[in-house]
C-alpha cells in the first residue's frame, strides 16, 4: 500500500468534525484559467452540500488550489475532493487543457477547538490577499468578501424558482434539484449566501473590528498554517514593516525603531526571520539596514544561528 492508499484510508475512518480541506497546488498549471472555469467550480462547492451533505463555512478558489473549511466525515470529505476533480476537468478538457495530473491530492486537517476554528478562517480569507492579488476580503470567488460588507448584500442573482429545468441544467451542469429559493448569479454562479453557514461564522467573529483586526494582523496563526499546508509564504513590505514594530515593542518596549542600534536591530531581525520568516531583503527595507549587514547577523552565532531567507 502506498503513501497515497495509506493516506485514503485513514481519511475515511475520520468521524465527523470541522475540517480544513487544502487541495495540492498544481505548480505545472492552473485549476482555473477563465471567469467561466471559476463560476463552474463555485457551483460546485454549492452542490458538495446538497450531493453529500456536508455543511461549508467557508472556502475560496485560488488559481492553482482549494480551500475549504467544512462538517463533514472522512469519507465525505474525500467524496467532495473527488467531485470538485471531476468538475474541474470538464472544464479543462472542454477548453482543450491539461487536465489534473492522476496523483492530484489534498490535505485534511482536523480543527479541534473553537479559537483554531478561528484561525482557520481567518486564514482562508487572507489567502488572496497576502499573496498580493487584492485587498482584504477583495476576492470575489469565496466567501472572504461576505463578512460584514455591506456591498455583498447588493450583489443579488435570479431565484432557481424562477428558472426552467432545462436552464438551471445547462448552468449548472447536471440535473439536480436546488433549493427554489438559491439565487444564481451570472458571474458568480450559486450564491454563497444561500448554502455557507454565515451564523457560525459571525458567532465567532461578533464585530467587525474583531473580525478585521485579526485578517489583517494575526501573523503567527498565518504562519503555523500555512506551514502545515505546506504553503510558501510571502510577505508585502507594509505587513514586514508591522512585523517589525510589533517586535520592537515586545523586545525594546522603551525605545522606537528609530533609536535603536545596529545591533538592536540585527537581533530584531533574528527573530523575524526564526519567528516569521521574513527575508533578509524584506527586513533590510524594513530596519533600514544594509541586506549584507543582516545576512552576516542571521548566520552570526552572536545573533543566533538563522535560517537565512531571501
Amino acid at each position: 500500500m502506498d503513501f497515497r492508499q495509506k493516506q485514503r484510508e485513514e481519511y475515511r475512518s475520520l468521524p465527523r468534525c470541522y475540517y480544513h480541506l487544502c487541495t495540492d497546488g498544481w505548480r505545472d498549471g492552473k485549476l482555473f484559467h477563465t471567469v467561466e472555469h471559476f463560476t463552474f467550480c463555485m457551483i460546485g462547492v454549492a452542490l458538495l452540500t446538497l450531493k453529500f451533505g456536508v455543511q461549508i463555512y467557508a472556502f475560496e478558489l485560488m488559481p492553482n488550489h482549494i480551500h475549504i473549511v467544512l462538517s463533514a466525515t472522512g469519507e465525505q470529505c474525500l467524496e467532495c475532493f473527488y467531485y470538485l476533480v471531476r468538475r474541474i476537468n470538464k472544464k479543462l478538457k472542454a477548453a482543450g487543457l491539461p487536465c489534473l495530473p492522476r496523483d492530484y491530492w489534498f490535505k485534511l486537517i482536523p480543527i479541534e477547538n473553537r479559537e483554531s476554528m478561528r484561525h482557520h478562517l481567518v486564514y482562508l480569507a487572507r489567502n488572496k490577499y497576502e499573496k498580493g492579488i487584492c485587498t482584504p476580503c477583495g476576492h470575489m470567488w469565496g466567501t472572504g468578501y461576505l463578512l460584514y460588507n455591506q456591498t455583498a448584500s447588493l450583489i443579488v442573482g435570479k431565484k432557481v424558482k424562477y428558472m426552467s429545468g432545462r436552464e438551471l441544467e445547462r448552468i449548472v451542469g447536471c440535473r439536480i434539484d436546488l433549493p427554489p429559493e438559491w439565487e444564481i448569479h451570472p458571474v458568480l454562479g450559486i450564491l454563497p449566501r444561500c448554502y455557507i453557514n454565515i451564523d457560525k461564522v459571525q458567532e465567532l467573529f461578533p464585530s467587525v473590528k474583531d473580525y478585521m483586526t485579526m485578517l489583517v494582523k494575526d501573523y503567527e496563526s498565518y504562519i503555523r498554517i500555512s506551514t502545515s499546508l505546506e504553503e510558501d509564504i510571502q510577505w508585502s513590505v507594509q505587513e514586514v514593516k508591522d512585523i517589525v514594530n510589533q517586535l520592537v515593542n515586545q523586545m525594546f518596549p522603551q525605545k522606537k525603531l528609530i533609536r535603536l542600534s545596529s545591533k538592536e536591530k540585527c537581533l530584531i531581525a533574528v527573530r523575524a526571520n526564526s519567528q516569521y520568516r521574513v527575508s533578509a531583503s524584506l527586513l533590510s527595507e524594513a530596519l533600514f539596514l544594509p541586506e549584507h549587514v543582516l545576512r552576516q547577523a542571521l548566520n552570526s552565532k552572536e545573533y543566533g544561528v538563522s535560517l537565512v531567507r531571501r
